[in-house]
């Protein structure tokens, strides 16, 4: 407590009254100076006195309260301070700090700690936290943390006080760091795309060359030796359409502080240049138009449609000339040609003398090799002829039943149902349906049973297989025992999704990876300082499975996987806390994703270092000093505002303020009543004197 004098004025009239009167009692005596009246001091006097009265000052003793000051500690926790024994270092200091401080009496602490795993952004975390603090109750700012600050400005503005920085780490720390300089979001499936990579060691360069692994799309790996600083193009394949990811991995530095941002990774999106399809009728009908028009409305497709008239053994006087423009190519189609399909459509297909076994026996090759077969059997009539009979029957997923000379069609009304497997399948588990109107009817099918290697998606008329899928060596085949997709096309009896379902077969068929019904996904989430790894397992079963997770470090875990809420889609969800690279595997399959933005700030340079704040720090009069050198780091003095704030890092200044506030005050009259009156009487009767006596 101190108690302090104040003068206060606290006037009888209007201010500018009293200003008036005061301008004219001044008028007054120049007047009668000027005429040279007696007694012109006995009137300046009295004047001078009544003006002093009508002001009425008294004086003010004011109680004071002596504030104290604050020191604010900005405390770094970005993953970076996880590196070595930052957080050791951190802790220990904030300790010292706080019992120095206490030591002191008339300095308070505050704390504030940054959050967020993408930069080190001290500096707004300070500004937040001084909105809370007086500007003059301000002794220092002390900030602890690696030197990796990523929000740094280039002045210091409305900072009153010392910036003192500790710095966690070691001096000798070693860093490399591997970035993706540029990028394409997409590109062609079977193409090169170029990309733009950079290998940075810090602080300076260890080495001129760089060891790089670099990981495909496809599974496979690369190595190369690019040179270390510099911009180095590379061209990567895009083996398969959708997402294919690439991982680039540099060999490690002897002794360098962490290996996590050794990795990147970057994921290019694969589309397809143009679609060739191959659509053979083997006899005019009314679906017919479905398929052009299903197909044709994809400008992404090259559509080669043959339509067979009549075989070649068939005699009805009719010239050859009038019938078709032109020949069939079957040497072109199904020889020369045939690899250059990605999907084969056969539409009431039969056998027929005009392809011959051996070109059959190359589409199935071809499936096996990696080609995609779609079949939509003939339900108009009994075709003893079938293609189940040939080489391309032995890839089939389904097979008619019964005498093959006698009826195989199965008539009558029926709407097509999906089956167990149906509603967990990518091709129809997502099909439109409508819960008040089922879809529409079909009226004719081949009667079939499913081979053991075939998936039933669909069926129909007395619950026999409608439509059946399966793989076939490297390739995949669809079967519909049925063409008349027409029906829906035309909206009989409601219509039916007809054109989603040929496309989303179709695209299965073509390997499209969101169709794909073992399909691994994951996608990583921020979540506080974590991340969360929301996992997706496509299965046909709803069997709980296990997926193995390798995390950055390479401990691996087994993550459960779970029937969630979407049929045919079993999922889990585990929460990580260090960033980079998670490997996901499953039987055969293997996915990477990246906790974290590989190209964060936070993860570029990560040796501690103090040329970043070291500028800021001498502009504000401030210190630095390493912890590796003083663990508990330097004593804390006290300080005038206007003296140094530093001693080259043996001691930190936490200045003075001499801030206080009011708690109570007492006001005095500078004159009694009694003593006033009595000077004015006595000036008013010698003034009257002097001018008596002349």
């Amino acid at each position: 407590m101190s108690d302090q004098l104040q003068l206060l004025w606290q006037p009888l009239l209007p201010v500018w009254l009293l200003a008036g009167l005061g301008i004219a009692a001044i008028g007054l005596v120049i007047w009668a100076m000027a005429q040279q009246a007696r007694g012109v001091w006995w009137r300046l006097g009295l004047l001078t006195l009544l003006l002093l009265a009508l002001a009425n000052p008294s004086l003010v003793a004011e109680q004071r309260a002596v504030q104290p000051d604050t020191a604010l500690l900005v405390l770094d926790q970005s993953p970076s301070m996880s590196l070595g024994e930052r957080i050791a270092q951190r802790e220990r200091a904030l300790t010292a700090l706080k019992d120095k401080i206490a030591k002191l009496r008339d300095v308070n602490v505050e704390t504030v700690t940054t959050t967020g795993t993408g930069a080190s952004n001290l500096f707004a975390a300070m500004r937040q936290k001084l909105a809370d603090i007086p500007t003059s109750r301000l002794a220092a700012v002390i900030m602890i943390t690696d030197g990796e600050v990523h929000d740094a400005p280039p002045e210091l503005t409305g900072l009153n006080a010392p910036l003192h920085v500790l710095l966690a780490g070691r001096k000798d720390e070693i860093d490399r760091r591997i970035r993706i300089v540029q990028s394409p979001a997409y590109g062609l499936t079977g193409k090169d795309v170029p990309i733009t990579i950079n290998v940075t060691d810090y602080p300076r360069p260890q080495s001129t060359n760089a060891e790089l692994t670099l990981q495909l799309g496809d599974g496979s790996s690369r190595v190369l030796t690019v040179p270390v600083g510099q911009d180095v193009p590379l061209n990567l394949p895009l083996a398969k359409p959708g997402n294919n990811l690439f991982v680039l991995t540099t060999a490690p530095l002897p002794g360098e502080l962490t290996t996590l941002n050794n990795s990147a990774a970057l994921s290019i999106n694969g589309i397809r240049d143009r679609l060739r399809v191959l659509l053979v009728s083997g006899e005019p009908h009314p679906g017919e138009r479905v398929w052009r028009n299903f197909l044709k409305a994809d400008p992404a497709v090259d559509l080669v449609h043959f339509t067979i008239l009549r075989s070649p053994d068939k005699f009805d006087g009719i010239p050859n000339s009038e019938l078709a423009l032109i020949p069939f190519p079957v040497q072109e189609l199904f020889v020369d040609k045939l690899d250059s399909f990605d999907l084969i459509i056969l539409d009431r297909f039969h056998r027929t003398e005009l392809v011959p076994p051996d070109y059959l026996t190359n589409i199935a090759r071809y499936v096996e090799q990696g080609g995609a077969l779609l079949l939509s059997e003939s339900s108009s009539d009994d075709v003893p002829d079938r293609l189940t009979e040939t080489a391309i029957g032995t890839i089939l997923p389904a097979a008619p039943t019964g005498d093959p000379y006698a009826s195989r069609i199965l008539i009558g009304g029926f709407v097509p149902t999906l089956s167990d497997f149906g509603t967990r399948h990518p091709i129809t588990n997502a099909l439109p349906r409508n819960q008040d109107k089922p879809w529409g009817h079909w009226l004719r099918m081949m009667e079939g049973t499913a081979k053991p290697d075939g998936t039933v998606l669909m069926t129909g008329l007395n619950n026999r297989p409608l439509l059946v899928v399966a793989h076939v060596g490297k390739g995949r085949v669809a079967h519909f025992l049925s063409d008349q997709f027409w029906l829906w096309a035309r909206n009989y009896d409601g219509g039916g999704p007809q054109g989603e379902l040929l496309r989303r077969t179709a695209h299965w068929l073509m390997r499209e990876p969101d169709l794909d019904e073992t399909a691994l996904t994951a996608r990583v989430l921020p979540a506080d300082t974590n991340w969360d790894i929301k996992i997706a397992l496509r299965s046909l079963t709803a069997a709980d499975q296990t997926v193995m997770l390798t995390g950055p470090d390479g401990q691996t875990q087994n993550i459960v996987v779970k029937q969630g809420t979407q049929p045919g889609l079993l999922e889990a969800s585990v929460m990580v806390a260090q960033t980079g690279l998670y490997r996901l595997r499953h039987e055969e399959r293997e996915i990477i994703v990246m906790a974290g933005v590989s190209d964060a700030a936070e993860y570029g340079a990560m040796h501690a270092t103090g040329d970043i704040l070291k500028l800021l720090v001498e502009r504000s009069g401030g210190g630095l000093a390493w912890l590796q050198d003083q663990p508990d780091g330097p004593a804390l003095r006290r300080t005038a505002r206007d003296a140094a704030q530093t001693g080259w890092g043996d001691w930190f200044g936490l200045q003075r303020n001499d801030s206080s506030r009011v708690t109570g005050s007492t006001a005095y009259p500078l004159w009694p009543a009694w003593l006033l009156l009595t000077l004015l009487l006595a000036t008013a009767m010698l003034g009257w004197r002097r001018e008596g006596s002349g």
